[in-house]
This record gives structure tokens, sequence and C-alpha cells, in this order.
């Protein structure tokens, strides 16, 4: 299969200052406003790159060759690269457009239809245009509603934000140092990023794994 991005997704912010600020206590003489944005960006990035996904809205053309193998499920049904999807916009089969009752989706799965029956796909290839990706915090749904999109699940904008909690600690001390101690008073140990380890936070990396896009070959 190949996937073509028709429109980008313009919303890339998995989090929002408001939502940061209230979460980790962080007061806005504690950090000015431009550099909590720049804390989300990162984490962000951090949780697209390690999740393989772009989580925003876009809208992408995919092209499925049905003589490859594990093209289609089991069932009969394509297996479309981008999720959720939020609506299929047009679906070729060898070039011929098909009628809007003639295919339905089950998630990510796109089925034939032969008016309430699932039949199998048949040609060489099936290409679907659509629009896949979650409403991010701060954006606006629109009034009356102008997209059907699912809310970016809670927990992955709590994990975005444990992200930017870790800037938010070692912006005011040596990154280096794995502990400390103060004779008299006390010692402090850090946690330190291990080997194995994708994100300098596990609970956010335990939490992100759940959406991490698998790669084959």
């Amino acid at each position: 299969m190949s996937v073509t991005v028709i429109i980008p997704a313009t919303a890339k912010r998995l989090t929002t200052v408001a939502n940061v600020r209230g979460d980790l206590g962080l007061t806005e003489g504690a950090a000015v406003e431009a550099q909590v944005l720049r804390w989300i960006d990162q984490a962000s990035q951090q949780a697209a790159t390690y999740c393989r996904r772009v989580f925003g809205r876009e809208t992408v053309r995919e092209r499925i060759d049905l003589c490859r193998h594990g093209s289609v499920t089991e069932d009969g049904g394509i297996l479309l690269d981008r999720s959720p999807v939020v609506s299929i916009m047009s679906v070729k089969v060898g070039g011929t457009l098909q009628a809007s009752g003639a295919y339905a989706t089950d998630g990510r799965v796109l089925y034939r239809m032969e008016g309430d029956e699932r039949r199998c796909w048949t040609g060489r290839d099936v290409v679907v245009q659509y629009e896949a990706g979650w409403l991010l915090p701060g954006e606006e749904r629109g009034e009356p509603s102008t997209t059907t999109a699912e809310d970016l699940p809670a927990d992955i904008e709590r994990a975005v934000i444990q992200l930017v909690g870790v800037s938010v600690s070692v912006a005011g001390r040596d990154a280096t140092i794995k502990s400390e101690s103060v004779e008299g008073i006390g010692s402090r140990d850090f946690y330190v990023q291990g080997a194995n380890a994708a994100l300098p936070h596990p609970e956010a990396e335990a939490t992100l794994s759940q959406y991490r896009r698998m790669l084959f070959a």
C-alpha cells in the first residue's frame, strides 16, 4: 500500500498551556507562556515520533494493492493505514468511483457492501481518500459541529503533560547530576533514562506504547 497526504494536519500540540499549568501546578511566574509552548511542542513531537503517527486530523489518499499478500483481512475487509477514521471521502476500484452505499467502515476496516451484506473486494487495487485523526485539545469543534472526529484520548494528553513535566524539572538543574545530598538535611535521587527506554518518563512511555503503530517490512 502507499499513502499520500492530501491535507496535512494543522494542529500538532497534544495539550494546552492551561492544562499543563493546571496539572503541573506551574504558575505564570515560573515559566512564561512562550516557554511552556516550546515544552509542549517538544513533548508532542516526542510522542508523535515514538508512536510513529500523526495525532491531528489530516486527509490522505491510500492505494491498496489487492494482489499483495496481507492487503485484505480474513473477513474480506481492508485495514486502512491511518486511524481513527473520521470520514471516507471517496473509494475507487480499478479507477472506477464507487457509490457511497457500496462500502462501509468498522473502525479502521473498510468493507465492500451489497445492501447490508459484506462482500470481498475484487479487482487489482482500491484507492481510498479519507480523513483520519483526533480533535486535539484546544481545537474548536465548530458550531454547528463541523467534524465528527473523536477527542484525543485523555491518557495521551496526560502522557504528554508528564513529558512536559520532565522538561520543567530539569530546567533549573544540571541534567547530568544523578543524585545530590546536603549534609544534615538529606539527599535526593533523580530518575535517569535507561538505555532501553525511548522516553524520559516511564509511565508516559507505557501509556503511549498502547498507541504505537507497528512497522512491517
